[in-house]
């Protein structure tokens, strides 16, 4: 028994003496964790991944302190075999031996050991385009037309996604304060796992901005006589009128100063006589609609 006992303290006492005076071997080795980007491969044709991008492998690993700075340097990845996969989640495990470190480097431990991969049958489908925006015009016009080009565009991904949607949007286009058409081009704007097949991922907008047109209605507008010197009286003595244009212009509107409604007496005798107003308006302003339209004009003999 003494004898093994001291066979035990002549074996330890020799790895002491390597570690004390071999400067690569006990005393060198360190611990270390990594992170290992991860990669779908061979996943099986009309499948896709869905869901969050796969995370990194974190790799607690121990080696040599020179062997260890160097993994920076190597641009590890690790594949994950998709190619057994089904519609659903899926359990694929982390495999030891698919993580390549150079030598004299171990794997002590790894997180996560399993991913667990959502698939879903990938589809292709045709969807219209519609321009979305961002803001409002400036006050007192409003967006007329919109049109996408090209209408339509293809796309693909996950048939959970896809399937349930019925059109694509732009990315929002910012139109606040704006008072005159334009052109753009403008980027689709895809959810995630969605790409576009054909024909670009960019699509050139006509946006038309013009002026909003309202109609409004102006009531019991005297009606004035002109150009002539005798005492005369006009029936009725009041007009209703409707009239459309820009609302800018519409909205400050107001009789007096903007409308003019008269009846023209030049050259007319003493009599009684049916005559129609003469209406003036601002410039781009209509007139659409008159009550009542003629007037009974009575001009006595008597001057002014």
């Amino acid at each position: 028994m003494l004898h093994s006992l001291n066979l035990k303290r002549s074996v330890l006492c020799f790895l002491l003496g390597i570690c004390l005076f071999l400067p690569g071997s006990c005393s060198s080795l360190q611990e270390t964790v990594i992170l290992i980007p991860v990669d779908s491969a061979q996943i099986p044709a009309g499948l896709t991944i869905t869901g969050p991008s796969l995370k990194d492998i974190e790799v607690h690993v121990r080696g040599p302190k020179s062997a260890l700075r160097s993994l920076s340097d190597l641009n590890i990845r690790y594949e994950l075999d998709l190619s057994g996969v089904h519609v659903g989640i899926n359990s694929i495990p982390i495999k030891k031996d698919r993580i390549i470190l150079p030598k004299g480097i171990s794997i002590i431990k790894i997180n996560p050991t399993f991913f667990a991969v959502s698939i879903e049958n990938k589809i292709k489908k045709e969807l219209p385009v519609r321009v979305s925006f961002s803001g409002k015009p400036a006050k007192g016009f409003i967006v007329t037309d919109v049109v996408a080009k090209p209408l339509a565009v293809v796309l693909q991904g996950p048939e959970n996604i896809l399937g349930p949607m019925d059109k694509v949007l732009t990315k929002p286009i910012e139109i606040k304060g704006l008072s005159e058409s334009f052109k753009k081009e403008v980027a689709l704007n895809l959810v995630e796992d969605i790409e576009i097949i054909s024909p670009s991922e960019i699509i050139f907008a006509e946006i038309s901005i013009e002026e909003k047109i309202v109609n409004k209605k102006f009531f019991n507008i005297q009606v004035e006589g002109k150009n002539n010197s005798f005492i005369y009286s006009i029936s009725p003595p009041a007009i209703n009128i409707e009239v459309k244009g820009p609302v800018n212009i519409i909205e400050k509107l107001h009789t007096g100063k903007w409308i003019a409604v008269y009846v023209d007496l030049k050259g007319l005798k003493p009599g009684t006589y049916v005559k129609r107003a003469t209406i003036t308006l601002p410039v781009n302003t209509t007139l659409i609609g008159v009550q009542p339209e003629m007037f009974t004009v009575k001009i006595s003999n008597k001057k002014i």
